[in-house]
């Protein structure tokens, strides 16, 4: 069978990571198809959190930001994480979820929202230009210069020539499997039950709502996700693969967990429907390599984290964030291929370190239970509730088990901070601040490797806004000379304000950053070295033969 189409690169996956890498390539002038298995985007809530940093990246991507951040819940009604022994019940302990206040707005022009998967996805979808839904991966051979993928789709077996090939195909890739790629970790911590019910439940949220709501009673046990208080919520409840089939949980099962994992009187209060039930297995998984040849690998096919800090879609995300424009470049001939081994080494490190905070986190949650102490034969957990609650001692005990989880739902450091080495780096020698909690404390920086600092310009763009996608930008201060590029890799020389300069970057006017089109700092140096650092970046670094 002979390829019958050709393409700059084929993705396999439609979720958000696939979405983004796809139009990422066509802001970069690649072009790309997208194959879905499924026949059309995501139907059940899933991720319910998507941090500034992604809603930046679909910002430079060009995604439709005006419907993107209309479907996001307002923080008024998603902004705490409510402890209670049941839904409606006493609130025990509130902790806000994530900082989504207006003070954001001085560190990024979009800060973090709840925004179901399930409800952004669509608006993603119909933003890419080739998109295939019912289109299933089957296997893929790399030639050296080429990689052929062979599909099944609603007319049969075809095959397309691409120059590369993206794995954005979730926890059980076909891509990865096919690579042979095994990962680091381990692969179920625990199991669950999400059931998935329609209905107004904003009385049983709590006053300011929740958009999650922890049951510390373990009779009931699990946790409830608004995905929009008036309209849906998803129960999760843990389940024993080892004892029952998800064939057990049947319409009237789940809504007999709904129910007993409510207050009573909340019953008389609220109507909902069962709409579907699914399961999930919690993991901790980093892939060992993210290439082989051609094929690359990314978001949940390259990582697998506890939901504990809603950190898998993001990451994705900016997984492809870092890998697409490498690509354009290597196609477009302005850098080596040599730099596309820089995307394993720069993102595993990322997954890494999201992976074990997200792990943290999920051990981490057990303190309140625990708070309890439970375990007293002659007593009900409801009774074990009560009574812990009623004496000033304990109920102090399980005030400080639920405080102690205040990272958990603070991770600026960790969604913005993020900063990569290597060749693509170039270190001026400044010393790297060290925060007291890096998963949680973010100070801006134009210091190489980090995200360039985020600052409102006088036309009411932000500074991120100035970094070209497809090339390196490099900023310079308005009246200072420009760099002279001649026979340099091709780059976007723009002015910035002189009070952004000096008061938001906290550079002298002799000085030019040099920014990647991920918006990470690759070099800050005199404007006069800037042509030579742009020819240093992107020479060939040594030779790495692909995986």
């Amino acid at each position: 069978m002979t390829a019958t189409e050709s393409v700059d690169v084929v993705i396999v996956g439609g979720g958000p990571t696939g979405l983004t890498a796809a139009k990422l390539c066509e802001r970069t002038g690649l072009s790309a198809t997208v194959l879905e298995r499924r026949d059309g985007p995501q139907q059940a809530p899933a991720a319910h959190v998507v941090n500034a940093r992604t809603f930046e990246i679909w910002r430079q991507a060009g995604m439709p930001m005006d419907r993107v951040l209309d479907a996001t819940h307002a923080p008024a009604e998603t902004g705490w994480v409510h402890f209670v022994p049941r839904l409606g019940g006493e609130i025990i302990g509130s902790l806000p979820f994530e900082r989504q206040g207006d003070e954001m707005y001085d560190l990024t022009p979009t800060p973090l929202r709840n925004l179901s998967q399930h409800q952004v996805e669509p608006i993603l979808a119909q933003a890419v230009p080739d998109l295939r839904y019912g289109h299933t991966f089957v296997e893929a051979t790399d030639t050296g210069d080429r990689v052929v993928v062979e599909v099944d789709g609603p007319d049969g077996r075809n095959r397309i020539d691409a120059g590369w090939l993206l794995g954005a195909d979730g926890a059980a890739s076909s891509v990865r499997r096919g690579l042979g790629i095994e990962m680091d970790g381990p692969r179920t911590i625990q199991s669950f039950v999400m059931i998935h019910l329609k209905g107004d439940l904003r009385g049983l949220a709590g006053s300011p709502p929740g958009v999650l709501h922890f049951l510390v009673d373990p009779e009931p046990g699990g946790v409830f996700v608004s995905h929009g208080a008036s309209r849906e919520w998803v129960y999760m409840h843990e389940w024993d693969p080892e004892s029952e089939s998800i064939d057990a949980f049947d319409e009237a099962r789940c809504r007999r967990l709904v129910t007993d994992a409510m207050t009573p009187d909340a019953l008389d209060h609220v109507e909902f429907e069962i709409a579907a039930a699914s399961t999930w297995h919690m993991s901790a998984q980093v892939a060992q390599r993210y290439r082989a040849g051609r094929t690359f690998i990314g978001g949940d096919a390259a990582h697998r984290f506890p939901p504990t800090g809603g950190l898998g879609l993001n990451s994705g995300v900016a997984d492809v964030h870092n890998l697409i424009w490498k690509l354009a470049a290597v196609d477009a001939g302005w850098a080596p291929s040599s730099i596309l081994d820089t995307y394993e080494d720069e993102r595993r490190p990322v997954a890494r370190f999201n992976c074990d905070q997200s792990l943290v986190n999920a051990l981490g949650i057990a303190e309140v239970p625990a708070a309890f102490g439970f375990g007293h034969p002659a007593q009900t957990t409801a009774e074990r509730v009560a009574q812990v609650l009623a004496d000033p001692a304990g109920r102090t005990a399980v005030e400080t088990a639920i405080a102690d989880q205040a990272t958990h739902f603070d991770l600026l450091g960790l969604q913005l901070g993020h900063a990569y080495e290597g060749p693509l780096v170039i270190d001026d020698g400044t010393p790297a601040r060290v925060p007291a909690e890096p998963a949680r404390d973010y100070e801006p920086s134009t210091r190489p490797g980090g995200r360039l600092p985020h600052a409102w310009l006088p036309d009411g763009r932000s500074t991120l806004d100035l970094v070209d996608p497809a090339r390196t930008t490099v900023l310079v201060a308005d009246g200072a000379s420009r760099p002279t590029l001649d026979d340099t890799p091709p780059a976007t020389v723009v002015a910035v304000p002189e009070i952004v300069w000096a008061d938001s970057f906290a550079l002298s006017a002799d000085q030019a950053v040099v920014v990647r089109p991920d918006q990470h700092v690759a070099a800050r140096v005199p404007i006069q070295e800037v042509g030579a650092t742009l020819t240093t970046l992107f020479s060939p670094v040594s030779p790495v033969a692909p995986a």
